[in-house]
């Protein structure tokens, strides 16, 4: 029996658009079965905690609030408790900023982006003027593009570079495979032994920063390559039971 985690990404993985995929909850119970601990890791800002565990609930998988990092903490994390920031996201990536204490300001010391269905010219030169005028920019996550039954919407990578091509400043990217979020699952988990996910750049990037094995569930948002990864599958229950079976 093990004692060690494994990390999990949640869209395109877990669900896709708050829908449950199949297997994933007898995934989730194989491992923990077989004594590992779950670690929920994802790139998507906008859910509040509360928002996540109702959806894993829907999908058959009971959590603690505890289980669960986003990209949303992790660009809290990586500012200074109490600062002033200006945040730019949904209702996650708000309730993040509020819980480590984050001040909202017209004239914020950190510009924090998050993935946010209403984005328009004015946001993008508040948000660059701030930049420019000495904010650090911190952004969620850098991934182009956000997987959904009827296809690919832009994700926050393409906000982030409206952003970051306005303020001429590239952001710092907290969430997978940023610093701040490998931080915080190394405090949360200070032994893993996998990350599963559908994007090798960030998934994978983070495995491979981890220094763990990476389980690749091919999804809409899974890039066509020839690189094979240590667990690949068409789903979570399939990485999972390969990784069992090792």
């Amino acid at each position: 029996m093990s004692t060690a985690t494994v990390v999990i990404d949640l869209d395109g993985v877990v669900w896709l658009a708050g829908q449950p995929l199949a297997g994933g909850a007898e995934a989730v119970r194989l491992l923990r079965g077989e004594g590992y601990r779950v670690l929920f890791a994802t790139n998507n800002s906008s859910p509040t905690t509360a928002m996540l565990l109702e959806r894993l609930s829907g999908a058959d998988i009971q959590a603690a609030p505890e289980e669960l990092l986003t990209a949303a903490h992790a660009a809290a994390f990586a500012v200074p408790r109490g600062s002033t920031a200006l945040v730019l996201g949904e209702e996650g990536l708000d309730e993040a900023a509020a819980n480590h204490g984050l001040i909202g300001s017209e004239t914020p010391q950190s510009v924090l982006v998050g993935w946010r269905r209403n984005f328009d010219f004015d946001l993008v030169a508040k948000a660059a003027t701030a930049i420019r005028q000495g904010a650090r920019f911190i952004a969620t996550n850098d991934d182009p593009t956000h997987p959904t039954p009827s296809g690919l919407l832009p994700g926050t990578g393409a906000l982030v570079a409206a952003i970051a091509t306005a303020a001429e400043t590239q952001a710092l990217i907290a969430g997978k495979p940023g610093t701040p979020m490998v931080e915080l699952i190394c405090e949360r988990a200070p032994e893993v032994a996998l990350v599963v996910g559908d994007r090798p750049s960030t998934d994978g990037a983070l495995a491979e920063r981890l220094g763990v094995p990476f389980g690749l569930v091919m999804s809409e948002a899974t890039p066509k390559s020839s690189t094979v990864w240590a667990y690949e599958g068409n789903s979570l229950l399939n990485v999972v039971e390969a990784f069992l079976a090792s």
